[in-house]
């Protein structure tokens, strides 16, 4: 029987397994981030034993740093205007802004939200019933959005700009008017029935369906209620502001819309409005005396005839709302 080799001592017949190159390979590939991890390391440990000698040093100059950087925040502004956060400087938006804050006026209490409509080739002239009606499903769907926020649903309708609503003796009237008064919207849709489409709110009336700018004629809402209440406050201030019939008694831009009133001058014939003819001098909002929006605020590059009429325009305005400084 074979006795077993003593400690230490390899058997007669091994054999050593033949060398791999791999491990040699591996430490070649691995040489510089190899290298580059041990310099690396041995700056960090010669600056953490500085540090850790210099402590008390180390500590004022990080604190003295630290309220230098601290003295800035006393003179910082918190930036809430939107227009110089997004808008390029020397833009054609920041023009359009500037040109209209020179007819409106400064004001602080609001902010202009614009909507601007451009031809989709250059030269093409958007003064055209279809681009009015593509301009109006534009504005539709901004001023329709709404959003949820501490428990309450907001849209365009309560946070826009609206001016004072009046004081009426009578209750009734009061609080319709303040359920209907509309917001401050600039746009040549105000010409034609559709710039209606454009106010929100609603009023009820016993006997009537709900009362909306688009089916709303003072006039003739004056004539009905007259027996039954003393309106002439509310009709001497309608004379004053020059109401008439509001929006029903303006051209539709679709007179084969099903709600186009029957008052509209167009609803008969069912011919489309001539809409440069219509926007020449500009329009006016539900008040004639206090709401005129000029030519300028709603169109820019327009074109005239030698006459001074109005041909076309490559560009509509439409400030979609005046509503306060978004918080």
């Amino acid at each position: 029987m074979a006795r077993p080799p003593p400690l230490g001592e390899l058997p007669p017949d091994y054999v050593p397994p033949a060398r791999s190159a791999a491990p040699q390979i591996l430490a070649g590939s691995l040489k510089a981030p190899l290298w580059l991890r041990a310099y690396f390391q041995g700056l960090l440990f010669s600056l953490g034993c500085r540090i850790q000698r210099h402590c008390g040093k180390v500590l004022f100059l990080g604190l003295l740093a630290f309220g230098a950087l601290a003295l800035g925040l006393r003179v910082a502004t918190i930036e809430t205007d939107l227009e110089q956060l997004w808008v390029e400087v020397g833009s054609r938006v920041s023009q359009e802004l500037q040109y209209t804050k020179e007819k409106l006026g400064e004001e602080a209490a609001y902010t202009s939200q614009m909507l601007i409509q451009t031809p989709r080739q250059e030269g093409e002239n958007v003064l055209t019933p279809e681009a009015l009606r593509l301009h109006l499903q534009a504005a539709l769907t901004a001023s329709k959005v709404q959003v949820s926020l501490y428990g309450k649903s907001w849209d365009l309708n309560k946070i826009c700009y609206k001016s004072g609503v009046p004081l009426i003796e009578n209750g009734m009237i009061e609080r319709m008017i303040e359920k209907l008064f509309p917001c401050v919207i600039l746009t040549p849709l105000d010409c034609f029935w559709e710039g209606a489409k454009l106010q929100g709110g609603s009023a009820y009336l016993p006997g009537r369906p709900d009362i909306q700018w688009t089916n709303l004629d003072p006039q003739q809402l004056l004539e009905e209620l007259g027996p039954f209440a003393s309106l002439e406050g509310f009709r001497e201030l309608l004379d004053k502001a020059q109401v008439g019939q509001a929006y029903v008694g303006r051209p539709c831009l679709n007179p084969d819309d099903l709600h186009c009133p029957p008052s509209a001058p167009n609803h008969h014939s069912r011919q489309a409005p001539n809409v440069a003819q219509e926007l020449s001098g500009g329009c006016h909002g539900f008040s004639h005396k206090f709401m005129h929006w000029q030519e300028e605020l709603l169109l820019g590059g327009m074109a005239r005839d030698p006459q001074g009429q109005l041909l076309r325009g490559p560009a509509e305005h439409l400030p979609a709302d005046e509503s306060p400084p978004a918080v």
